[in-house]
């Protein structure tokens, strides 16, 4: 037998041996018995909607209590695609160990801002747009938008108006940035569609009615921070409008 018959002869024995060990690792998983059900939870900094007694409550609710059951009685993926119609889920994985436990790997929605639409009802937006309840004990750390947002409630769905995405936007621009995430904690949305931002210093209120060029435009009211208001003194001013390119309006009520 030439080289070459032997090595073709010593791969074929391997992928032969290979196949043979896989059927039986899946024969045996699929048979494994479901000892236990461990929930990993991987979420926000600022707090977790879920429990894992909730996670485990939802299984059973779908399956029932799988303890004892073998693995080839549940169906994983369809139970992955149910966590996933939780309004808290972005993505969950599930499996079975060799030991028997079946492994529940779950990532929350990430919320980036709190809305209050016009018809009052409160609510998150995580960072793809997708609206997720309010849940007692849980108060992220993010920008709060009350007015005329006209986003009908809906847990779940996502928000495709312009002006969620605009907020959305909004929001991710100052959780990016230190300094204007510590200055503002609301935006209220009036009937002109303006946001009006309420900073934490100051009686003015900050007035953006577009998202174009942002970076520079909060980079001119930074300057104006630092170089105008010292003069004028921080209260001289009911409105500061950013609306305009390279330009900073103040208003006054006189």
């Amino acid at each position: 037998m030439s080289k070459r018959q032997w090595m073709i002869s010593i791969a074929a024995i391997l992928v032969i041996a290979l196949l043979v060990v896989w059927s039986k690792m899946n024969f045996a998983g699929k048979n494994r018995i479901i000892s236990e059900i461990q929930v990993e939870i991987e979420s926000d900094s600022s707090g977790q909607f879920l429990s894992n007694q909730e996670v485990v409550r939802i299984i059973q609710d779908k399956i029932g209590n799988p303890i004892g059951k073998p693995a080839s009685d549940l169906q994983l993926t369809q139970l992955e695609l149910h966590l996933m119609k939780v309004p808290y889920i972005e993505n969950a994985n599930i499996f079975v160990s060799f030991d028997g436990k079946l492994k529940t790997k779950i990532i929350e929605r990430k919320p980036i801002i709190r809305i209050t639409n016009q018809r009052n009802k409160s609510f998150y937006l995580d960072t793809f747009g997708v609206q997720m309840p309010l849940k007692k004990g849980v108060q992220p750390n993010v920008l709060v938008a009350n007015g005329i947002i006209p986003i009908v409630y809906e847990p779940g769905t996502k928000c495709i108006s312009k002006i969620g995405r605009e907020l959305i936007q909004l929001a991710a621009f100052f959780a990016s940035n230190e300094l204007w995430n510590a200055q503002f904690e609301q935006c209220y949305v009036d009937k002109l569609n303006r946001y009006l931002l309420i900073p934490r210093v100051g009686k003015h209120s900050i007035v953006l009615d577009n998202l174009v060029d942002i970076s520079e435009k909060f980079e001119n009211l930074r300057l104006f921070y630092v170089k105008g208001l010292p003069t004028v003194g921080w209260n001289r001013y009911t409105e500061i409008d950013i609306s305009y390119e390279n330009q900073i309006i103040g208003r006054t009520t006189e």
